[in-house]
Formats: C-alpha cells, sequence, structure tokens
C-alpha cells in the first residue's frame, strides 16, 4: 500500500471547498496544497480535523513533509 499523500488527505477530508470551509481558509489556497503540500503552520489544525473524522494519517504527519 502506497503512503498516503497530502492531496489523497485532503480529498478524505471532503476534497477543496469543504476542506477550505472547515479551516477558513480559500478553496484557491487548498487547490495549491495538493501540489505543494499542507503548509507546516495547517498541519496541527489538519490533524485535529482528521481525528475528528477518523482519518488514519502518517505517523510522521508533524514531523517529515508529505508527498504533495
Amino acid at each position: 500500500m502506497l503512503p498516503m499523500t497530502d492531496r489523497d488527505l485532503i480529498v478524505a477530508l471532503g476534497d477543496t471547498a469543504a476542506l477550505a470551509e472547515a479551516l477558513s481558509v480559500s478553496p484557491t489556497s487548498v487547490s495549491n496544497w495538493k501540489g505543494r503540500g499542507i503548509p507546516w503552520p495547517m498541519r496541527p489544525v489538519v490533524k485535529d480535523l482528521a481525528r475528528r473524522k477518523r482519518i488514519k494519517l502518517p505517523a510522521d504527519f508533524l514531523t517529515t513533509k508529505c508527498l504533495p
């Protein structure tokens, strides 16, 4: 099984518009994260959202850059 990418995580969290609304950021920003990766300052917030939605993240999500 391939590791979860940031793109995979964004889709699992409801895709661009839903994640943007949940994080109070623009959909354009979230769309850019699919190619550039989720920015470090947003990772703890995304981790909490994933936990609430019962989405399993890679163990190193907060310490290692995931693939975009």
